[in-house]
């Protein structure tokens, strides 16, 4: 081994210590170098809502989808550019977008920095500087973002809570309290909530059969699982969801529910994202359904009233993928609507399926084309009353160009004197246009008969083309077009079939006048009579008037051979006697004529015969005949007691405490007030008056008795007992709830009682009047809890007012041509909004019974005051309370202000609002409302209202509802909205039913109501 030298051995060692010395300065320098502090690139984790500028769809869950990367990629520059203006651009390293959910679109990703940032600090600097970025597009809401530590590693470590976020008005939180979600948006089968918390089955099952989200190839859905009816106030919501690419065939197995009333809508997708597919109500079975996507919904709204058997329906997925152009359009309506479509957006109503014949008669079919009976379906327009143009559609799916032509063919039946026209059209999209391109191929206009007829057209493709059968009316009501059998094939139209023959319209009648000829003054035997130009139409703004007359001592019997009349709009009025004396006997529309004929009390009857502008029927023809006390029965033996129906009983039957007359009237007049000027109270037993003893008397019992005499409550006073006053009658309630009642000769306390009936229940009527705004605004919620809203068809008409469990008040020209059909009737209490009519607050009542006061006069305004009966009780709430009512004949302090309140007109000719509107105004004298409304008498029964330079008032819409003052902290209705001259006009005020003038009217009413107290539970005993 070569020694080195001594020159070598230095050179080694000056060689190592330059290479130590090198590395020593390169760590120097780097160390250096480096920021201070920095110890390695730290990162957080984040997440955001993506509010505009990008919409979810399932390729965002993939994150190597084109859409997902896209996406991030723009996520990435917009949270590096929002950094960028902010103090921690030095030390903003990246973004990394991980995912992306539902909920608009929910982001989350990984934050990188050269330095431990605090994840408070990075939120706060982040959401400010989005606040400066402009996004290129992107919208992010900054109240979603947080920025949170990131976990080490891939173990999973509890995270540092979120702090609990404060959700604005109609919002809730998540689960994870991340963000807040508006409260329709829960359990609509989209996720929201980055947990998907408002999508969590138990919160969401419905209250119909416990299912929420319907999954798998096929399932079944019901109205109820537990009972053979809905429930009432449900709503219930399914989604369905099949598989990608296919569709949801619903079939109905049963199907009952309160027509346009209680309600199950389908819808393709979100209900919030556009109109349903179809609305099924009625008890006309609805077959078949099509939803033409892979996730659709299934909403079933009631309401609070009438719950029938409902509905029963399976779903199963179907591949629609290879549907013919044949199988898309080919149709005879036996399963249901096939494929076709109706818009829900460019017409003005749905084509009904149905069978059989249709309303209103002299229209439409009465057999269906495929069956030729009346089992069979087919479809027809809707009734549609109104003399503008409505179009009636339903479409095709989009037809695939053939390689050949089609032969389109179909039945039509257009029958009815108001028939306007058919079409068939054939739409064509194209990216240029915003809208699709028309051609009509088929048109047929007027009348045809009652007879099926048959069209076809030859469709000649050369893009995707979609069919509509367009039906279009413009005014009457015999107007109805139906379609059945329509038919594809691959082949051209044969030869044309022969064009039908139009029916010849009516002869024109010469113009009938408005009085028709009259007035008529009618005397047996020309005692047969009848509408003008009967039985064909009547004319329109007609005011024709029969007095019909018999010699003094007789009476009239009225009776009607015939009666058709447009429904509502058309009125015959009956009334007995002659002028503006007579009273009201019956207010006759459609056809359905009286159960029974009229009788008068007088030797004159007048018959009244209104029409409005537009729509006719056969009109009437009737006969009368006289004789003494027609319609009265034959009197009772001595020692029977006649029923108001006319049948008798035994005397000591009266009064028993026992019901043997049919109508119960012979125990209705059971309990005295006051007799020949004597206030003492008396029980009737059998047919035997007795003065009650005070003995056991207590406020209860003065309530109970005023409710069976038709008053709210009562007050009694004691009065020293005479001996003019024995025998005495001890009232007591039982412990089963009825009364008893003894008879003794003595009175051990000394006294009788004296009752004072009244309708004021302070405990339900008080409310304070502090938050009263003067002039038309808008009512505070709860402000007038007896306030309702009168609905005819389901639209708002009228107002009245609570005064009861079970009674309505409002006014009488509300009701009038509108007591006949009580069905359309429906009442709806604890409303504030129009648009709220789904609230928990409200309760929506059917209407069984319409009384008119017989006073009413159509023509004067005189008693306009009628009254409504509940077909079930209400629930009294917070915001649903009865008001006061006036003592008989009570007298109003005139120029106070009184409050009005409606949802009518806020100006004449204006709008309606959706608000329950208030405004106060003062109460007039009666010698200057007369002086103001001079084409009117102001009789003692009306009260005028209103500013001498008006702007304030009630207007259409507004009537039936109360006029009301505050008395002694309670809250009176002294008036019923009634009439006017315009609204708000200068010295013309508002008119008012008083209502102090028909109080006892309204407890007569009331006692005659079938849920009214009675004495039919007393019972009796005698101690003499």
């Amino acid at each position: 081994m070569k020694r080195l030298s001594s020159l070598e051995f230095l050179l080694s060692v000056v060689s190592s210590l330059l290479l130590i010395c090198c590395g020593g300065l390169i760590v120097v320098s780097w160390i250096s170098l480096r920021p201070e502090g920095v110890v390695e690139p730290e990162a957080l984790s984040g997440r955001m809502v993506i509010a505009e500028g990008a919409m979810f769809s399932e390729d965002l869950r993939n994150s190597s989808s084109l859409s997902f990367k896209s996406l991030a990629f723009d996520v990435q520059q917009l949270v590096s550019e929002a950094f960028g203006h902010t103090e921690l651009r030095q030390l903003y390293r990246s973004c990394q977008v991980l995912t992306f959910r539902s909920g608009s679109v929910a982001v989350t990703f990984d934050l990188w920095f050269n330095q431990l940032i605090e994840a408070k600090e990075a939120e706060q600097q982040l959401g400010a500087g989005l606040q400066e970025a402009e996004g290129g597009g992107l919208v992010i809401d900054r109240n979603s973002i947080r920025i949170t530590e990131k976990p080490d590693g891939t173990t999973p470590s509890p995270s540092t809570p979120s702090p609990p976020v404060t959700c604005p008005p109609h919002q809730k939180p998540c689960g994870d309290r991340s963000m807040c979600v508006p409260i329709d948006r829960f359990c609509d089968g989209v996720d929201d909530c980055p947990d998907s918390s408002e999508e969590d089955a138990a919160l969401c099952a419905t209250a119909c059969d416990g299912q929420f989200v319907l999954r798998g190839a096929s399932g079944s859905f019901r109205s109820s699982d537990v009972s053979e009816t809905y429930d009432n106030s449900s709503f219930c919501r399914w989604v369905i969801r099949v598989d990608r690419g296919f569709s949801v065939r619903v079939d109905f197995h049963q199907f009952e529910t309160e027509e346009n009333i209680d309600t199950l809508r389908l819808y393709e997708g979100d209900p919030a994202v556009g109109p349903g597919s179809a609305e099924l109500s009625g008890s006309a079975p609805p077959g078949t359904v099509w939803l033409l996507t892979d996730q659709s919904t299934v909403e079933f709204i009631s309401d609070d009233v009438n719950n029938l058997s409902g509905f029963s329906a399976t779903y199963r997925a179907t591949n629609l993928s290879t549907l013919s152009n044949q199988e898309k359009l080919t149709c005879a309506f036996e399963q249901g609507m096939c494929f076709w479509r109706q818009p829900q957006d460019d017409d003005d109503g749905d084509w009904i399926r149905t069978s059989g014949s249709t309303f209103p008669p002299l229209t439409g079919p009465s057999v269906d084309h495929t069956l030729g009976n009346s089992s069979g379906f087919y479809i027809v327009t809707p009734v549609s009353p109104g003399q503008w143009l409505k179009s009636f559609r339903i479409h095709s799916l989009p037809l695939t160009p053939p390689t050949r032509p089609l032969c389109l063919s179909f039945w039509y039946h257009m029958f009815g004197e108001d028939i306007h026209r058919l079409r068939v059209l054939l739409l064509r999209s194209s990216p240029s246009q915003p809208e699709p391109a028309i051609t009509v191929v088929f048109q047929r206009d007027g009348n045809y008969g009652d007879n099926w007829n048959y069209g076809q057209v030859t469709l000649n493709l050369t893009d995707e083309a979609t069919v509509a059968f367009e039906a279009l009316k413009k005014g009457g009501m015999r107007n109805d077009i139906a379609l059945d059998d329509i038919t594809l094939t691959t082949d051209p139209c044969g030869p044309a079939p022969p064009e039908p023959t139009n029916v010849p319209p009516p002869t024109t009648t010469p113009p009938i006048p408005a009085d028709c000829g009259g007035p008529f003054n009618l005397w047996e035997p020309n005692s047969t009579f009848s509408s003008p130009n009967y039985p064909q139409s009547y004319g329109n703004k007609a005011q024709c008037l029969w007095t019909l007359h018999t010699v003094e001592g007789r009476n009239i019997q009225l009776h009607f051979l015939d009666l058709n009349i447009e429904v509502t709009y058309d009125v015959v009025e009956v009334r007995d006697g002659a002028g503006p004396n007579s009273t009201l006997l019956a207010v006759l529309t459609g056809s359905d004529g009286p159960a029974h004929d009229l009788f008068s009390t007088t030797n004159q009857m007048t018959l009244w015969f209104f029409t409005d502008e537009s729509g006719h029927g056969r009109g009437f023809r009737a006969n009368f005949t006289s004789g003494v006390n027609l319609g009265s029965p034959a009197p009772c033996a001595a020692g029977q007691f006649q029923c108001q129906t006319g049948s008798c009983i035994h005397g000591n039957s009266q009064c028993d405490g026992v019901v043997d007359c049919p109508d119960a009237s012979d125990e209705a007049d059971c309990v005295v007030l006051q007799l020949n000027d004597s206030s003492r109270l008396q029980f009737q037993l059998i047919s035997t008056l007795f003065t009650v003893c005070a003995d056991t008397w207590n406020s209860h019992l003065s309530d109970l008795t005023c409710q069976y005499l038709g008053y709210r409550s009562g007050e009694a006073s004691l009065l020293p007992a005479l001996p003019q006053d024995s025998p005495f009658a001890t009232i007591t309630v039982t412990s089963n709830g009825t009364l008893e009642t003894s008879v003794s000769a003595t009175c051990s306390s000394e006294e009788v009682v004296s009752l004072n009936c009244d309708n004021q229940l302070c405990v339900c009527c008080y409310l304070s009047g502090e938050a009263r705004v003067v002039g038309g605004v808008n009512a505070d919620k709860g402000a007038w809890p007896w306030m309702v809203s009168l609905q005819w068809r389901g639209r708002h008409v009228c107002g009245a007012s609570l005064i009861g469990r079970d009674w309505l008040l409002t006014a009488a020209h509300c009701v009038y041509g509108k007591n006949i059909h009580l069905q359309s009737w429906s009442a709806v209490l604890g409303l504030h909004s129009q648009s709220d009519m789904n609230s928990a607050d409200v309760q929506t009542r059917r209407v069984d019974r319409v009384v008119i006061n017989r006073e009413y006069n159509r023509q004067s305004k005189q008693a306009d005051i009628a009254m409504m009966h509940l077909q079930q009780p209400i629930n009294f709430t917070e915001l649903i309370q009865p008001v006061c009512l006036p003592a008989e004949g009570q007298d109003v302090t005139t120029r106070r202000k009184c409050f009005i309140t409606g949802w009518g007109r806020v100006a004449e000719q204006g709008s309606l609002p959706d608000v329950l509107q208030q405004a106060q105004v003062p109460v007039l004298v009666q010698d200057q409302c007369q002086t103001q409304l001079p084409e009117y008498t102001i009789t003692s029964s009306m009260l005028c209202a209103g500013f001498p330079e008006g702007g304030v008032d009630s207007c259409q819409g507004d009537s039936g509802g109360p006029l009301m003052c505050l008395d002694d902290g309670r809250w009176t209705q002294i008036g019923v909205t009634s009439f006017g001259i315009g609204c708000g006009r200068p010295q013309r005020p508002g008119v008012y039913a008083r209502v102090s003038a028909f109080t006892s009217w309204i407890a007569q009413t009331r006692r005659s109501s079938p849920s009214s107290p009675s004495c039919s539970s007393c019972s009796s005993s005698s101690s003499i």
